[in-house]
Parts: C-alpha cells; structure tokens; sequence
C-alpha cells in the first residue's frame, strides 16, 4: 500500500522545470481545492471520498467558499477549510503573474492538491507546481459537451487513470452533531410536534428557466397541509418563495431562510421528503439520504441528475429534444418543465405516507 501513496504523490518528470523550490518533506498532507456551486460541489463528493479514501493515512483539508465546502467537511474528515477568497490568490489564476510568498509556502506544504476547476484550472495548476507543490491532480468541474456520462462517474474515472483507485464510500451525508442540535432546537421552536412528517419544498434554483411553476408549488403544498408540515426553503437568490406564497390557498408553510447552508442541510436531513427543481439545493436532499423528487427540464438528468437509492427524477420537457449543456444555461428559457400537478402528486404520496 505504501507503494501506491509514493507513486501517486510522487511529481510527475515533466512538470519539474516548473518548479521553483523544493517540495516538502512531508508528503502526506493533502488538499483539495472547490470553488464550485453547491451542486457542483456535491456531484464531486464520490470523486473526493474515493480521494480521502485512497490517501486517508494522511490529513486532507480543503480550499474553496467556505459556507459551500462546510457542508462536505466533517464527512470528508477535513483538518480545516481555507478561503480561495482571501488576499493572493487572485494571482494564481494569472498566467507570468508574481506569486505571493505567503501562499507558495502554505501551497508547498502540501504533497498532493487535487483542484476541481473550469476555465483558469492549467493556469491555477502551473502556478500551484511553480509553487512547490510536488504534485497537482486537476480535474474539469464537469464532462465535455456532448459527452454523455453522469458527472461524478466522469470525475471518479479521471481519478482512477490517475492512479487513485478503490471502492467510492456510498452513504448519506454525514454532519456534525452541532448542525443536527441546531436542526432539533429549530425545528422545536418552529413548533414541530414529535414524530411530525416534513415535506421541504425548494421552488428555485440557479436559473429561473429551470423552475416549476409557483402556482403549481403551492398546489403541492395545499395538496400536503394535513398530510405534513410544509418546509417552503428560501435564499438569497431570486427563489419564488413568495410567489408561491401568494398562491396559497390551505397550506401555511414554514419558512427556512437566514440559514446558513449547513444549518439547511441539518434542517432537510430531520425532513420526511424534498421536492425540487435541478438545483444545488436538490443535490443536497439527495446527498442526505432523503427522498428527493427532482424536477428536470433543460438539463439532461443521465449527466447532471442527483442520485440516491430514494431519488425520483421527474423529466418534464415535452417533446424531447437534445438536451443542452450545463454551461449554456443563457439558452434555458425555450425548455420549461411541463409537468403537471396531478403527475408530481402521484409520485409525493407514497413517499409522504
């Protein structure tokens, strides 16, 4: 096994002209940088658990927004989450830019970073070698156009051509004991009742183009007054929240808002079930174990679908064209969701009870 940990942190030959100081003795600290969305984030998590995995005689700790990479931290056992926001690192995105000494030391402490990027991600690894680091894995946030394979597949076989192999750890999100004390005082204060079903409905998403109606929204929440407890989940984006509140006619939900992302993953982990557009936020249901009912339209669920043993995804574009490509979300506005009321109920009872 030792044998395997050296040749994967082991600098490759030619990227030693690169290098401008000596890599650091301790080749077992690792890194691995996300600066990406929530969903983003989560479709990478089997590629860094089969990474933490792999390396887990050693310390891993993470690089990306904070907030975001909170939610994955206790799970992947992070040392410690660090800023790409904070002073510098702007630098390292710049090709012949001067890199600050502060950050080349910190980088250079490191034996392995594996760097999930898109556009600047040859440039941030070139700048991360000359840096000291012995050896940098950089993975694309996502497939190619027009290649059809699930995202955190595509993810885990780069890593398996890099030499990083073995069974991907399969199991719901785990959070740390604070998050779910949060959740329960929360949700007691809210006056939830013991045992009290919980359906938790997020009507946005990243794009307005990918959303359900909120009139049809509010149909499931008045559908489900009675039946459970409705979790209406807002945030700082234009999130249809109100909207779908100014069409309710029974339900009267309770509002997640000012929440940080890891005290809403604790709140959706007490949950009974989700109901979301293809969002960063269903991503996050799904990754949590919940059952997950994802409303797709524009994008291709076989790529960028959540997965779970309790996940249904609803594909809602008729008729069916090509899908488009993530990063041509200025093009969703021709493919709305054409579910109807009747179709999402059929699959929310079962799995409300």
């Amino acid at each position: 096994m030792a044998g395997v940990f050296k040749e994967i942190l082991a600098p490759k030959t030619h990227h030693s002209a690169l290098m401008t100081s000596k890599p650091s003795s301790d080749p077992g600290k690792t890194l691995i940088i996300h600066s990406g969305g929530i969903g983003d984030l989560l479709l990478a998590l089997p590629a860094m658990r089969l990474f933490r995995h792999a390396l887990r005689q050693f310390p891993l700790y993470l690089m990306g927004h904070s907030e975001r990479l909170a939610l994955v931290a206790y799970d992947l056992k992070a040392e410690t989450i660090h800023s790409v926001e904070q002073a510098g690192m702007a630098y390292f995105y710049l090709d012949d830019a001067f890199l600050p000494s502060p950050l080349c030391s910190f980088f250079s402490s490191f034996g392995l970073i594996l760097s999930f990027s898109g556009k600047g991600g040859q440039t941030l690894s070139k700048n991360l070698e000359k840096a000291g680091v012995a050896r940098v894995l950089n993975l694309p946030s996502f497939p190619s156009e027009g290649l059809k394979v699930h995202a955190s597949d595509y993810l885990i076989e780069l890593l398996s051509k890099e030499g990083i192999e073995g069974e991907v750890p399969d199991h719901p999100l785990q959070l740390a004991e604070e998050a779910l004390i949060f959740s329960r005082d929360y949700l007691a204060r809210s006056g939830l009742k013991k045992n009290e079903r919980i359906l938790a409905i997020h009507p946005g998403s990243g794009n307005p183009a990918k959303n359900w109606s909120p009139s049809h929204f509010a149909g499931i929440a008045d559908w489900a007054a009675g039946r459970a407890r409705v979790l209406l989940i807002s945030g700082p984006a234009q999130d249809g929240v109100q909207e779908v509140r100014g069409n309710l006619r029974k339900a009267t939900p309770l509002i997640a808002e000012n929440l940080s992302l890891l005290q809403l993953a604790a709140i959706l982990k007490r949950s009974t079930v989700y109901l979301g557009n293809d969002s960063g936020i269903t991503h996050l249901a799904s990754s949590l174990g919940l059952p997950t009912v994802a409303l797709f339209g524009p994008t291709d669920p076989k790529v960028w679908g959540p997965r779970g043993t309790s996940v249904r995804i609803m594909f809602g574009t008729k008729p069916d064209p090509p899908f488009l490509s993530e990063p041509q979300s200025h093009r969703y506005a021709s493919r709305p969701i054409n579910l109807e009321l009747d179709e999402v109920i059929a699959v929310l009872a079962p799995l409300l009870g």
